[in-house]
């Protein structure tokens, strides 16, 4: 009979300890509705903020990316264009290299051989007309010119000796220039397959940011719409938890009422 009672007394504490926590968490329930309502509309509006700030960086980076991308190519047209026009020099060069190393040359000499020629026929006439002038019976002036014609031609055959080295000259500085064309034809050609590469890697991250930029669209979606429902799903999460708390409160009457009636019991029997 004593456990009975003992029991009775537990039952009676124990609803009135859930009818305490039931009340007391009806009201807290209804006091925090508002501020975690709140509290979750803000988290939310931070969330879809920042969002909005990584769309407009992406846009950002998408400008340059393009921009850059614009400048690369064009940067391997000209790298492209240069490096042909320099291919496009090389026979020229080489024509220029044959001209001054063996056909102006070649031309040097025969023109000197010839003078040579020609200036023994010079001496032979400068001395024909020399003896001619000089006799009395003719009325000319003496033939004395100032430079006969003989050593005029041998000045010239002379003079023909500075080109060779001339000719040497330029044609090294040919050679040299065109090594260094090659050279510079190579470089260009490198630089344009480099900038080929950055062209296609910028293409390639152009389109990681498009799609970066969807994703990101779609979560700013996602969150604008959770923003938008959050005060509604809040009510109706109160209202289930009060609803609970509602039943839990009217389940302790009746065990409250199961203790009292252990107790009347007891005292019955007493």
């Amino acid at each position: 009979m004593i456990l009975k009672k003992l029991l009775g007394l537990i039952l009676i504490i124990a609803a009135a300890a859930g009818f305490i926590f039931s009340i007391v968490g009806l009201f807290e329930i209804w006091s925090y509705q508002s501020a975690v309502t709140q509290s979750v509309t803000d988290t939310l509006g931070l969330f879809d903020q920042t969002f909005t700030t990584t769309q407009d960086g992406l846009t950002v980076v998408s400008q340059v990316v393009q921009t850059t991308s614009a400048d690369v190519a064009s940067l391997q047209t000209a790298t492209q264009a240069l490096a042909q026009t320099i291919h496009g020099t090389n026979p020229m060069l080489d024509s220029l290299g044959s001209l001054t190393k063996k056909d102006l040359p070649v031309a040097i000499d025969a023109t000197q051989t010839s003078l040579a020629s020609a200036q023994s026929s010079a001496l032979l006439i400068d001395n024909v007309l020399s003896a001619l002038t000089s006799i009395p019976l003719i009325s000319m002036a003496p033939y004395k010119p100032d430079v006969p014609l003989h050593t005029a031609l041998a000045q010239v055959s002379t003079s023909l000796n500075s080109i060779k080295p001339a000719l040497a000259s330029i044609n090294a500085s040919l050679v040299d220039g065109k090594t260094n064309l090659d050279v510079l034809e190579s470089e260009l050609n490198k630089m344009s397959e480099t900038t080929q590469g950055i062209g296609i890697a910028l293409t390639s991250s152009q389109t990681i940011i498009d799609q970066y930029k969807t994703v990101t669209k779609q979560l700013k979606e996602r969150v604008e719409a959770a923003q938008s429902a959050t005060p509604g799903l809040i009510t109706t999460i109160t209202w289930i938890l009060t609803f609970l708390l509602g039943w839990l409160l009217i389940a302790q009457f009746g065990l409250c009422a199961q203790g009292l009636e252990m107790l009347r019991s007891h005292r019955e029997a007493n």
